[in-house]
C-alpha cells in the first residue's frame, strides 16, 4: 500500500483577546491507499468531491428527554434516509437517525432508566439500535436476531446501573448490513454521567466523533469494492462530528476534556499531540483508576478514550495522525 499523510489538528494560537483557537485538520490518514500495483482489485477511484473546511466545531445536538420523571429518560430515535451537503453543490444521501448523522448525543445519569421507541423508516431494510459496550440485557440490545422491519417500531427499555459512567455510542446492527447502515450514516455518541463526576467540570466536555467518507463525483456514496469486502471500507475524507477540519474556540491556558470515538468501519487512529501534554483518563470501560500520561493513543473501530489535554503554550498544537501497520488482505 502506499502511504498517505493524514493529520488531526488541534491549533491553539493565542490571540489578543483570553482565547485561543483549537483547528482540527483531518486529511488522509497513511497506509489506505487502495491503489495496488499491476492488479485490478476493484479499488475505489479517489473522490474528486471539494469538502468546506475550517467552520466552527459543531456541537452534537442532544437528543430530549421527554419524560417528566425522575431518573427517567424517553425518548425517540428514528433510522431513515436523509439528505446532505458535505460538498458544495453537491446533494449526499444518507442514513441518519432523526435525519442526521452522527445522530443526536444522548446524555443520561448512572441509575437512570433509558427508554427509547425505535422506528426504522430506512426503505426495504431491517435495522436495530446495538448499545455498543453497555451493560443493557441481550434481549434489549439490538442485536440481529431481533430485527426491527421496515415500517415498524420497538421500545428499547432498560437500567443503567451504578458505576456504568463511561463513552458508549449505538449503532444498527442487522444481519449482512451492519457495516453498510454504519458508512451510510448511523452511528452516535452515548454519554453516561457519573452522580458524581471528578473531573472538574471547568474542563468541560468536548465528544469528538470520528468518522470517514467515501464520494463519488456526484456526490453519492460509492458501492463497497472487493478491497473493502476483504479489508474493511476505508473513506476518503476523515470528519470530525460530520465535518471536515473544523475549528474550536477554546480558553487559552486551561485543560480541555475530550472524548474521543472511532465510529469508522475499518480506519485505526493512532493520535499524537504535538505540544500539548495528553493525559488518558477514561477507556472503553469508563474512567481509570490513576490517569496515564502517553504520547500517542491508538484507536481501534468502534474504541472510546477520554482525555484531559492542557492548552498551556501560545502557538500550535497538532495532533497527528502516526503511521500504523493493521495489515492488509490482498495484493499490494
Amino acid at each position: 500500500m502506499d502511504r498517505r499523510s493524514f493529520l488531526a489538528a488541534g491549533v491553539a494560537t493565542v490571540l489578543a483577546s483570553p482565547r485561543a483557537i483549537a483547528q482540527m485538520k483531518m486529511d488522509e490518514m497513511p497506509g489506505m491507499d487502495m491503489g495496488h500495483a499491476g492488479h485490478d482489485m476493484g479499488a475505489a477511484p479517489k473522490s474528486a468531491a471539494m469538502l468546506p473546511e475550517g467552520q466552527a466545531l459543531r456541537e452534537l445536538p442532544l437528543l430530549a428527554n421527554e419524560a417528566n420523571a425522575p431518573r427517567l429518560f424517553r425518548a425517540n430515535l428514528t433510522a431513515e434516509a436523509a439528505m446532505v451537503r458535505f460538498a458544495d453543490g453537491l446533494d449526499t444521501p444518507i442514513l441518519g437517525y432523526n435525519g442526521m448523522s452522527p445522530g443526536p448525543l444522548i446524555e443520561v445519569t448512572e441509575g437512570d432508566r433509558v427508554e427509547i421507541v425505535f422506528t426504522n423508516q430506512i426503505p426495504e431494510e431491517t435495522s436495530t439500535i446495538h448499545w455498543h459496550g453497555m451493560p443493557v440485557p441481550a434481549d434489549q440490545d439490538g442485536n440481529p436476531m431481533d430485527p426491527v422491519a421496515t415500517g415498524t417500531e420497538r421500545t428499547y427499555s432498560f437500567e443503567l446501573p451504578e458505576g456504568s459512567a463511561g463513552s458508549y455510542w449505538y449503532h444498527p446492527h442487522p444481519h449482512g448490513k451492519t457495516a453498510e447502515q454504519v458508512y451510510r450514516g448511523l452511528a452516535g455518541a452515548f454519554v453516561v454521567k457519573p452522580k458524581a463526576d471528578p473531573i472538574p467540570a471547568e474542563y468541560g466536555d468536548t465528544v469528538l466523533v470520528f468518522t470517514d467518507l467515501r464520494l463519488a463525483a456526484d456526490g453519492t456514496m460509492p458501492d463497497n469494492t472487493m478491497v473493502d469486502l476483504m479489508n474493511g471500507r476505508v473513506g476518503d475524507h476523515v470528519l470530525v462530528n460530520g465535518q471536515k477540519n473544523p475549528a474550536l474556540s477554546v480558553p487559552f491556558g486551561t485543560k480541555r476534556r475530550f472524548r474521543f470515538y472511532n465510529a469508522t468501519n475499518a480506519r485505526f487512529l493512532r493520535l499524537s499531540f504535538d505540544g500539548a501534554p495528553m493525559t488518558i483518563i477514561g477507556t472503553d470501560g469508563g474512567l481509570l483508576e490513576a490517569p496515564v500520561a502517553a504520547n500517542d493513543v491508538l484507536l481501534s473501530p468502534a474504541e472510546r478514550l477520554e482525555l484531559i489535554v492542557s492548552f498551556e503554550k501560545p502557538g500550535t498544537v497538532t495532533l497527528n495522525t502516526l503511521d500504523y501497520d493493521r495489515g492488509w488482505m490482498g495484493a499490494g
